[in-house]
Order: structure tokens, then C-alpha cells, then sequence
């Protein structure tokens, strides 16, 4: 009893805001059903850049099952380009804040847009949600709630997050187990919410003509949202001489703004007769005009990390370097229906016994305890220096000579 009773508490503690926003809507629908007037759609996706990327066919499939409705989606600002390059949805409504960082003075004003109109449905396809997406549930009005299951225990919500609040949904969707594609969570959620017979294909981004970088280029992404996924930054530079003495190709660096000691170490690394052929755009661009440098490149470089989605989505070759964390979950990828021209990444990877860890600290701490040491501090996984120079240049010839890029 008093170790429930100090679960509870611990619970409260972690959810305090969390509880207030939840079920200051949620209680409405646990009373009172109300049926609303509508027949519009409303998409949450509240995701990074690269998993909304990995989305785009389950979105035009989506829009394809509900052609004769209205569908609104509601993204983070980054990933608004996004869904503004699609061209399918009648309105875009933007959250300002990271759902693992909520600005809480911002969800009152975020809930009075979405209250500006009802909906028949309401489509929740993430399957690690963090519990804004729960408050925007409750809070939206609509006929009809849908979700994929959510994941749990390794999900961004607690097992008693997600038990307090399934009810808010009319239907669940069961996930695959395993150790399963992205692709196979979307490929679930659309069978199940809309199209039966949906096949997982390549994701898909339009993009456009650039006129930021002069010629034929390639594109290193040395950067990402976890520096734990990062890969030396000595070896991107011997990537980069490489492709610099086969190809006389400029490589061009793509990474954010807070990603500046990034390329600044990597351009340290670099021979003084490669940096005049390197053109660092770190910090300088927005993510549709990312979208339009991956689009026109000869092929990209890059870690786990959106850059290798958005080359897959624009139909650049890639070479991705790959630990185990998630391992077949967002790489290698796994496609049904794949078309003429499609260009799946291809990975750099050194299998290890630890691989499928999940960023779960207690797995790591006894399956490979010095990663636990450097993980837990933001330090490099020890499945990515276990990727070699020459197992990426192997890939990079592929492709250089698969394109014709030899000089």
C-alpha cells in the first residue's frame, strides 16, 4: 500500500501540468457525448522532421481515403514545410513548442484555435506520443477519435500516462510487434483507420530548383537531433577527401544553427586543399530550402538523422551511418511496393550484441556498460565508431559509380 501510494504521488508530481490541461477537457467527454455537425478530418502528427518525412505516403493515402473531406493537420513549426510541400491538406494548423518541452502559456492559445472548428474525425498515428498530444485529443471537437496503440513501456508517455488515458479513444489501433519497420506502425494505422489494402512505399517530398549552391555538389549532414548518434567528425573529413579526389565534387554542410561546433570541427579536420571545395551553409537555411539542396544534390552523407529521410523523399542517393538503437525500425528501410526510381538509403552498420537497446539505460547499463557511460552524457554510442571509414566509402563508390560521377 505505501508503495503504491508513493507510485501515485511520484505520478502526480511528474504529470502535475500534464493532469491540470488533461482534464480540464477530457471530463466534458468522459460525461457528455456531444455529436458535432462536421464532416472534416483533423491529422495530429506531432513529430520531428524526419519521422513526418518517413509519413508522407500514409498522409497522401490518408488524403486519397478521405478525397470528398476537409483535413486540417496539426505539425510543429519545423515540420510545417513539410506539409506545406505536400499541397493535400485545406489547413495547417502549427504548434509552437517541442512536445517534450511544452511552453504550458502557449496551450491555451493553441487550444483555442483548434477549438475555432469541430471535426468528425480525429486521426492520432504516432506511436510514441507525449501526453500534449492527449490534451490536444480531449480537447479538439470531434466525433470520433483514432489512434494507433500507443508504445509502452519504452514510449515518451508512462504506462499509467497511457492507461489514465486511452478512453479518450473510440478506436485503437493494434501496432505490430517485433522488431518492426516505421513503415509497418503507418502501414497499421492506415489499414485500420481508412484504406485496408494500403502497401508502404517510399516516402515522397516534392521540392524545387535551388539557387543557393553554384554546379554539381554533394551534401554531408554531420549533425542531428541526438549527439549520440554523431560520427567522428575526423572520419567525415577523410569521407570528404575522398569524394573530393574521385569526384572534384563540393560538398556542401548541411546542420543547424546550435550545430555550428559541428562543422567547425569537421572543416578543422579537413586537408587545406579540400576547403575550397566546401561550402558550409550551417545555419544559413531554412528547412524547405533543405528540402531543395538534398532534392538537387548527386547524393548526401549523412547520420541517422532527418538528412538521410529527406534524400529518400526527394529520390537523392544516400549513405546513412547506423548504430543499433532502433535497428530496422527507421533504418535500413523496409518497403512493399517499391517503384522505378526509388532510392533507398543504403546503411553503414557494424552489428553488435547490444544492437535494439531502445535507449533504454538499464539494457545498456548491463549489455555494454561503457556505452551506459557514454550515452548517459550525451558522449558518441559505441555502435558508431564500430563503423568504419572504408565501410562508407565502400557505399560512396556505389553510388559515385552508379551515377557517374567518376572525373
Amino acid at each position: 500500500m505505501i508503495a503504491f501510494i508513493r507510485k501515485l504521488k511520484l505520478f502526480f508530481q511528474q504529470y502535475s501540468k500534464e493532469m491540470f490541461w488533461f482534464w480540464r477537457y477530457a471530463i466534458t467527454k468522459k460525461l457528455r457525448k456531444r455529436t458535432f455537425n462536421s464532416r472534416k478530418v483533423l491529422l495530429l502528427r506531432l513529430d520531428l522532421i524526419g519521422d513526418c518525412t518517413m509519413f508522407t505516403d500514409a498522409a497522401y493515402a490518408i488524403r486519397e481515403a478521405y478525397m470528398d473531406r476537409e483535413i486540417a493537420v496539426v505539425c510543429l513549426s519545423s515540420t510545417r514545410p513539410i506539409f506545406e510541400r505536400l499541397g493535400i491538406f485545406d489547413r495547417i494548423i502549427e504548434v509552437g513548442f517541442r512536445p517534450e518541452a511544452v511552453q504550458w502559456n502557449m496551450v491555451g492559445e493553441l487550444i483555442s484555435r483548434l477549438q475555432d472548428d469541430e471535426y468528425d474525425i480525429l486521426l492520432q498515428p504516432q506511436l510514441s506520443k507525449f501526453p500534449i498530444a492527449d490534451i490536444i485529443v480531449a480537447a479538439v471537437k470531434c466525433n470520433q477519435r483514432i489512434s494507433i496503440e500507443p508504445l509502452s513501456p519504452n514510449g515518451n508517455s508512462s504506462p499509467a500516462w497511457i492507461k489514465m488515458t486511452n478512453f479518450l479513444f473510440d478506436q485503437l489501433i493494434a501496432y505490430p510487434r517485433g522488431n518492426v519497420s516505421e513503415f509497418d506502425y503507418y502501414k497499421s494505422f492506415v489499414q485500420g483507420a481508412c484504406d485496408p489494402l494500403y502497401k508502404t512505399k517510399m516516402p515522397h517530398l516534392p521540392y524545387e530548383k535551388q539557387n543557393i549552391v553554384q554546379g554539381e555538389y554533394y551534401v554531408l549532414y554531420p549533425g542531428g537531433s541526438m549527439t549520440q548518434k554523431y560520427w567522428s567528425l575526423d572520419r567525415y573529413a577523410a569521407v570528404a577527401e575522398y569524394i573530393h579526389r574521385e569526384t572534384g565534387l563540393v560538398g556542401v554542410i548541411l546542420a543547424s544553427e546550435k550545430e555550428k561546433f559541428v562543422s567547425q570541427d569537421l572543416k578543422a579536420h579537413l586537408n587545406k586543399s579540400v576547403l575550397p571545395f566546401i561550402m558550409d551553409l550551417t545555419g544559413k537555411t531554412t528547412v524547405s530550402q533543405v528540402i531543395d539542396i538534398i532534392g538537387n544534390a548527386e547524393f548526401v552523407v549523412t547520420n541517422d538523422t532527418s538528412g538521410v529521410h529527406i534524400a529518400a523523399a526527394t529520390g537523392t542517393p544516400s549513405v546513412a551511418i547506423a548504430g543499433g538503437w532502433h535497428f530496422k525500425r527507421f533504418l535500413p528501410y523496409s518497403i512493399e511496393d517499391i517503384q522505378q526510381g526509388d532510392r533507398l538509403p543504403l546503411v553503414a552498420y557494424t552489428q553488435l550484441p547490444c544492437y535494439n537497446c531502445d535507449w533504454n539505460l538499464d539494457v545498456i547499463s548491463k549489455t555494454n556498460p561503457e556505452c551506459f557511460q557514454q550515452v548517459r552524457v550525451g558522449m558518441q554510442a559505441t555502435c558508431i565508431p564500430a563503423v568504419t571509414v572504408q565501410q562508407v566509402i565502400e557505399l560512396v563508390d556505389y553510388i559515385i559509380d552508379e551515377e557517374g560521377l567518376k572525373q
